[in-house]
């Protein structure tokens, strides 16, 4: 009985130690919103009560899945869950607003798109992809066929993928100026809309890349391999186009700085495409798959 518990136990020491991180990091006290906090909370309290019933009532059954993987997992939860949580009810709150702000005129001028429709859009697409991943993080499941095969093994793996979320990033910036803004004015009106018509094009590559995850959305993690959407063209569409979004954006200030210090980003992007597939040709469901989809960025290319 207690073999059978294993995974349930493990699971609920590091939730609960989380929880307690969470209330006593001066950084996670500062940076969490008090509803995130609270949602946690409820989410652990599910699991502590459901999860127990569901193990007490389910039969034991031999999974491949280790204790080290179990754990790796939760650690990637406990990180990456309250971050997109947060994200979320930042970008709903943001959304709201901006809906509130939408008129039929919105659509009609480019200086209504620029300075109505753009951001709206803009919210719209980061609110799905983050609300998407705080889903994927938060439930793992046979019947959502998301549960865990493997967990990237090394520590450049970790790092890179990392070392571009908070508080990391904000550590990195110390070192590599962050010059990308989604709403820059790139010199008038007309090249504005036509420069941020392509930024949404782009976006909306990335968001469909997350659509198309489905369940399985988590970084550091292989929890299937998904070949449909944009993944059936290349292999890493949400980095390339979340990356060319941010080049386009420094336009107006292609300073050297600036293009070095993205250069320098797009290089760890291109580390966590690196250590992902090296990770991910594992299994062979992935080395299958690059067989099928022989690009990592640009089709026909590269």
């Amino acid at each position: 009985m207690l073999k059978k518990f294993k995974h349930y136990f493990l699971n609920l020491i590091l939730i609960w130690l989380a929880i307690l991180f969470y209330k006593t990091n001066d950084y996670y006290l500062n940076f969490l919103r008090s509803e995130t906090q609270t949602i946690i909370l409820f989410l652990a309290l599910i699991y502590t009560i459901f999860g127990f019933l569901y193990y007490l009532l389910t039969p034991s059954r031999k999974t491949k899945k280790s204790v080290a993987t179990s754990i790796l997992f939760m650690l990637v939860k406990i990180f990456f869950l309250p971050l997109m949580l947060n994200f979320t009810l930042n970008n709903l709150g943001a959304f709201k607003h901006q809906f509130a702000s939408l008129t039929i005129n919105s659509f009609l001028t480019i200086n209504s798109f620029n300075t109505i429709l753009f951001p709206f859009l803009l919210t719209t697409i980061f609110l799905i992809d983050t609300l998407w991943f705080s889903f994927g993080y938060a439930f793992e499941a046979g019947f959502l066929k998301n549960t865990i095969r493997s967990v990237e093994p090394t520590i450049l793996g970790w790092a890179v993928a990392l070392i571009c979320y908070p508080p990391f990033n904000s550590f990195a910036v110390k070192y590599i100026d962050w010059y990308a803004n989604d709403t820059v004015f790139f010199f008038n009106n007309p090249i504005t809309f036509a420069i941020r018509i392509i930024i949404i094009l782009s976006l909306i590559v990335y968001v469909s890349a997350t659509l198309a995850l489905g369940t399985k959305c988590s970084n550091l993690t292989n929890r299937g391999i998904v070949s449909r959407g944009p993944y059936a063209i290349i292999r890493h569409p949400a980095y390339i186009s979340k990356n060319l979004a941010w080049w386009l954006t420094i336009i107006p200030i292609a300073s050297p700085f600036a293009i070095l210090s993205m250069g320098a980003w797009s290089f760890i992007y291109h580390l966590r495409t690196i250590t992902e597939e090296r990770h991910l040709s594992k299994d062979p469901d992935y080395i299958e798959y690059k067989k099928k989809v022989k690009y990592r960025y640009i089709p026909g290319i590269y």
